[in-house]
């Protein structure tokens, strides 16, 4: 069952990359993703230049299969990831994939259902495999805990920005205050979560993502009052990690000492 697993993973993983090649190169003769954001474009959008954060996840998701695949000819049993990662991965690389062809066609509800379903995988993941909880080797933190950490943080804020493209498409126009308060009352969730969960890469995702959201306003010349308060949002979210690293730094170096001393 573990190949199974780690080869589910790979292949899942090669179909959301092929299925986002096809349809970001027009190659199926389909509009594009930025035309459909675009036509369905609101408070909440963030600007083009924050979708690059793909390359980068991409790369790392890449080196997480790679990884979890290390033992795939010779067997260890020290090697638990692909069983504790099960089926989830698999179920958000075929999402993945499948929400680029629905959203292009305009099949925006579906699009959220897929990318909800996209994030639920990665949060469980996240739990499975106690991402942020415990005190790998760094070699588990690059290829594990990085590369699932900003692919859930910023499919997060995708998934907010999708369901109000979505009630865009129903022709519900998300109003400032409204836009204003979702982003407020996401900062305070990501803030607890890391107080919960110490996810640092996941909000670092997220604040660029929020910050981008702050771009578009400006570039539009939308509201700024939206401007203003993801701004704010992101800054908040941005100290909020630097305080967290900093006390988490200060008790490992604690915790070192004592363990010498004894």
């Amino acid at each position: 069952m573990k190949r199974i697993w780690q080869v589910g993973n790979a292949l899942s993983l090669l179909f959301a990359l092929v299925a986002n090649f096809l349809v970001g190169a027009q190659i199926l003769d389909l509009p594009s993703i930025n035309d459909i954001s675009d036509k369905y474009a609101t408070l909440l959008t963030p600007a083009g230049y924050a979708f690059s954060i793909w390359s980068i996840i991409y790369v790392l998701l890449i080196v997480f299969v790679v990884y979890q695949m290390r033992d795939i000819f010779k067997p260890r049993k020290e090697n638990t990831l692909p069983q504790i990662i099960g089926p989830w991965f698999i179920i958000a690389s075929i999402c993945n994939g499948l929400w680029t062809y629905v959203f292009v066609n305009e099949l925006v509800w579906l699009s959220v259902g897929m990318l909800l379903l996209l994030t639920g995988s990665l949060y469980v993941l996240l739990w499975r495999l106690k991402i942020a909880v415990d005190n790998p080797r760094f070699k588990t933190i690059f290829c594990v805990w990085w590369p699932l950490m900003l692919y859930t943080g910023w499919v997060t804020v995708a998934s907010v920005v999708n369901i109000a493209s979505w009630l865009e498409s129903l022709q519900v126009t998300l109003a400032p205050l409204a836009a204003n308060v979702v982003l407020i009352g996401l900062g305070v969730l990501l803030v607890i979560l890391l107080m919960k969960r110490n996810v640092r890469e996941l909000l670092l995702a997220c604040i660029w993502g929020i910050a981008a959201i702050g771009v578009q306003q400006i570039q539009a010349a939308g509201n700024p009052s939206v401007s203003t308060t993801a701004f704010i949002v992101a800054g908040v979210l941005f100290i909020a990690v630097v305080i967290h690293a900093v006390s988490q730094r200060k008790s490992l170096v604690r915790t070192m000492t004592k363990r010498r001393l004894l």
